[in-house]
């Protein structure tokens, strides 16, 4: 008798000791989701960020473009040797009438 109430508080201490770990693991896996619940939203936010960023990126690269193209067309403007149209507004037959008459005096 006494090796039988033996062996019931043996298998009551292993099933206690059963259900702590039981326990213990439920806690470790509920930790576990929680944590990657956490970093999934973490990297939700970061790839939101991510994105942000490369649009900017987008963004300024079009601008820098687009300066560098102004750029270059000044320094082609600035460089070509040809006067501007804008500096000499009359035709050259405009000129040539001008300078007719100082032309005609310098004969008589």
């Amino acid at each position: 008798m006494e090796a039988i109430k033996k062996k019931m508080q043996m298998l009551k201490l292993d099933k206690e000791n059963a259900l702590d770990r039981a326990e213990q693991a439920e806690s470790e896996q509920k930790q576990a989701e929680e944590r990657s619940k956490q970093l999934e939203d973490e990297l939700a936010a970061m790839q939101k960020k991510l994105k942000g960023t490369e649009d900017e990126l987008d963004k300024y690269s079009e601008a820098l473009k687009d300066a560098q193209e102004k750029l270059e067309l000044a320094e082609k403007k600035a460089a070509d040797p040809s006067p501007s149209p804008l500096l000499h507004a009359c035709s050259p037959q405009q000129e040539g009438r001008d300078l007719l008459p100082g032309l005609l005096l310098a004969q008589r």
